[in-house]
């Protein structure tokens, strides 16, 4: 019976049309409920953004955390993984005021039940992660976290991925050079994470540029 028990705890899930993952339970965080910081309800949303972020590199600064145990300390070798989808407001992108972008727009939300989040684990590798950007940033433009995850994976699926072991400004060379839909298009890269903008119909457009 032991054995059983432990072989389900194995679940093969697609990652993409690309790869795929092995989700371990035992690897997981159950601790994934989230706090508001600070909430701006009244922002509308003007674009959205799909951010990437560098598993290696994320692993490197916070792996020593039990909490990153299945993205960092798994059987699964994460490379470029999204980070969230986020709505943002032209103003506050151009301006850099981080603070002003839609945010928490329905304020403290229940913890996402574990079976709605492990369908996009191998894309979002964390149960925190995937809980935190629904409450921050897709409870302001979706009606659930479902339509939110599906939504983001759909975006996610459009694109062939770079290597996780370029840097950000390699991926985007990278993402320009294999995904035609963005060779002329402008994409955010700060620090070791990169975004493509969307407009409201989630077709690709160039992100605003900013003033150097």
């Amino acid at each position: 019976m032991r054995t059983i028990i432990a072989a389900l705890l194995f679940i093969l899930l697609p990652l993409t049309a690309h790869a795929q993952c092995v989700i371990n339970e035992q690897a997981l965080n159950y601790h994934y409920d989230q706090h508001v910081d600070y909430s701006n309800p009244n922002i509308p949303t003007d674009f959205f953004m799909l951010m990437y972020s560098n598993s290696p590199q994320f692993c490197q600064k916070h792996g020593k955390s039990s909490q990153y145990n299945f993205q960092c300390h798994s059987e699964n070798a994460f490379g470029w993984v999204i980070h969230g989808l986020w709505g943002d407001s032209t103003a506050a992108y151009l301006s850099g005021d981080i603070r002003q972008h839609p945010r928490f727009c329905r304020g403290d939300l229940p913890k996402v039940p574990l079976a709605t989040l492990k369908p996009y684990l191998c894309m979002s590798p964390g149960t925190a992660l995937l809980q935190g950007e629904w409450e921050k940033h897709g409870a302001c433009d979706f009606p659930s976290a479902r339509a939110y995850y599906q939504q983001e994976q759909q975006l996610y699926q459009r694109f062939k991925v770079a290597p996780g072991q370029l840097n950000s400004a390699q991926a985007v060379r990278w993402m320009k050079r294999h995904n035609p839909v963005l060779a002329d298009k402008r994409l955010h890269r700060q620090g070791s994470e990169f975004g493509i903008c969307f407009n409201r119909q989630f077709a690709v457009i160039s992100c605003p540029k900013r003033r150097k």
